[in-house]
């Protein structure tokens, strides 16, 4: 949870003048209403649609008639062209915004500095990826995006191949999470210490979404076919993963799904082509 964001409003705000005339008439349960209702402002950039049903759904806990009350009967919200906002909730999320957007800034700056310096100095291990040789034997690569000629610090497409072959359930997300999380903390961990070795800490790391996506043993087959692509068609290795949308396994029968008919007419080429399929009988298919 301490990685989530977080939302703000004022000390004391049970006691503003409106809230308490809401919790005189409705009690805890239109205050618990309110305060619902004010995390989905923020879920959803300040504002959401005034489909009262339906956020009663959500909440599983109260009725449509009562939701509208807390939105139309107090003035803590606003509702035009069928959309709820709230005029103090917009403005803490421009604040918010901004501090956020100042703190990566900065966090950014301090870890070019970082990488920089400790690059020069050769003391700052690069971003690695761990791949499979064609025998499904590990071997250690550098990352194309940080190799010794690129001091600049790492982003999220430097830590997507970890997280695909480590089999996170969303693994772009978890990067882009991965990195912004290290780069608010100037690259550093909680204690204070530098991160040295960014591929252990993002093995280390703990994806909102546990759990495997795909069967681990096609996983791997896949992970033998990817690090030959990588080795013969490096202009298209990208494609291998960021359009692969599914792996699903029976016996050994293998579905493999892609974002469009190109890829998926690719990716079939190059296996048969290099005889990867192994044992395996693989259908190829695309997903609209």
């Amino acid at each position: 949870m301490k990685d989530l964001p977080y939302i703000t409003h004022d000390f004391g705000a049970r006691n503003d003048p409106k809230l308490m005339d809401l919790q005189m008439d409705m009690g805890g349960q239109g205050l618990g209403i309110f305060w619902c209702l004010v995390e989905m402002l923020w879920e959803n950039g300040g504002a959401i649609p005034a489909n009262y049903k339906s956020i009663a759904f959500a909440l599983r806990w109260c009725k449509a008639a009562e939701v509208e009350k807390v939105v139309t009967g107090y003035g803590l919200f606003q509702v035009e062209d069928g959309t709820i906002t709230s005029h103090s909730a917009t403005a803490r999320i421009a604040e918010m915004r901004s501090y956020f957007g100042a703190k990566a800034a900065a966090g950014r700056k301090g870890a070019e500095r970082r990488w920089n310096g400790n690059a020069n100095s050769n003391t700052m291990a690069q971003p690695i990826a761990k791949q499979c040789d064609a025998n499904g034997q590990t071997n250690i690569l550098t990352n194309k995006q940080t190799n010794s000629t690129n001091n600049t610090p790492p982003t999220a497409a430097d830590f997507f191949e970890i997280f695909f072959f480590e089999n996170v359930k969303d693994p772009a997300g978890e990067a882009a999470r991965f990195v912004k999380y290290y780069e608010d903390r100037d690259w550093t961990y909680q204690n204070g210490t530098p991160v040295t070795d960014p591929e252990r800490a993002a093995k280390d790391w703990k994806p909102l979404k546990t759990g495997p996506r795909w069967d681990a043993e096609a996983l791997r087959w896949y992970r033998a076919v990817w690090n030959a692509a990588r080795n013969r068609v490096p202009d298209a290795v990208d494609t291998f993963l960021s359009k692969l949308t599914n792996i699903a396994r029976k016996d050994q029968e293998l579905a493999l799904r892609f974002k469009d008919a190109d890829t998926a007419r690719t990716v079939s080429a190059f296996i048969t082509e290099n005889d990867l399929a192994g044992d395996w009988i693989i259908d190829y298919r695309f997903e609209y």
